[in-house]
Parts: structure tokens; sequence; C-alpha cells
């Protein structure tokens, strides 16, 4: 079912009246993604999993592009990638769930993108089936927070000091869930 939504496209205009396109990563993308990856600021940078201004790491990603295993959504406005947000699957028994994560560049942040990319995931992901979405924002982080539960998402539950930046400071995490199948009352 995941490798059905490679075709997907959709063309959203943003409040200010800026047209991007959302579609999946591809294989040709890996410049593009090389050149939002590089607007990434120091502080941004440590909150990756990944070194992403590393262009071994970024082109292993789209060389080795497996949806069944991690769903990169791109948001593309005049050819340049501007975002990027990912459903990454579980696996054995956690199958029916998946981590969201997002990234934005500077310019298009609060501007309704973040938002629209979760909405569209939200979407996707009841397509493909899941059951339940997590996502893990720093506690500063607070108007994500507030966007992600506006959409519904609910607050589960804190990990202290769970993000440490290479400078050994440490950041307090909040877990959010999104429930897309309720099976509460069944037995």
């Amino acid at each position: 079912m995941k490798k059905t939504l490679t075709s997907y496209r959709t063309v959203a205009t943003l409040p200010d009246g800026t047209q991007v396109v959302l579609r999946p990563l591809q294989q040709d993308d890996g410049q593009r993604l090389l050149d939002m990856f590089r607007t990434v600021s120091e502080g941004d940078l440590d909150y990756f999993r990944s070194d992403v201004r590393n262009q071994e790491v970024l082109e292993d990603w789209v060389t080795h592009l497996d949806y069944d295993r991690v769903f990169p959504l791109v948001a593309v406005c005049d050819d340049r990638i501007v975002g990027d947000a990912t459903l990454h699957f579980g696996t054995g028994p956690h199958h029916h769930i998946a981590e969201i994560r997002i990234f934005l560049i500077e310019e298009f942040r609060r501007r309704g993108l973040g938002t629209l990319m979760l909405k569209t995931l939200v979407q996707l992901a009841k397509r493909m089936g899941l059951y339940q979405l997590v996502a893990e924002i720093p506690m500063e982080q607070s108007h994500v927070i507030k966007a992600f539960k506006a959409i519904g998402f609910s607050s589960k539950f804190i990990r202290e000091d769970y993000f440490m930046t290479p400078d050994g400071l440490t950041h307090d995490v909040v877990v959010l869930t999104l429930r897309l199948v309720d099976r509460t009352g069944e037995f």
C-alpha cells in the first residue's frame, strides 16, 4: 500500500498565496535535498538524528528510497525543496504505528506549510491503514506542539533530558500521539 503512494501529488496554496507542490521524495532530488539542508542553522542541526549536511548521507537516502520503511514527503516551490516531512514506519508488533518528523527552511516557517504537510501526512497515514502517529517535539518549540495539538494530537508524556546537543545541553521532549483508528472499548 505504501508504494502505491509514490505517485501522490497535490498543488496547494499557502495563506500568503505561495503555491507549493507536495510529492514524495524521488531519486533525482539529491541536489535539491542537499540545497535545502545546507540552510539548516546550527541550532536546528542539533536536533537531527543524521548529519543532514553530509552529501553522502543524503545521497544514500535518495539512492536507497524504501517507501515501506520511510515515506518522505517534500514541499517544492520554484523547483526548490522547502520542506521535508516523513513517516517512519514501525516494524514487527509496531507496524501499525509511524513517527512523524518535519523540517521547513527558515523562510517557510509560520506560513502554514508545516500544518499543510502535517495534515497531508495524517491523510496519507489513514490511507495506508496506520492506527497511530507519534511525534517527539522539544518542549521549547511550543508553537509546533500547539500546531500538532490543533489537528488532534494529544500530549502523552514528557521525556526529561531526552535530547542532548553536541555541547552537552539536554532538552525535554514531549511525546504526542494521534489515534487514527479508535479501538477503545473493544474486547
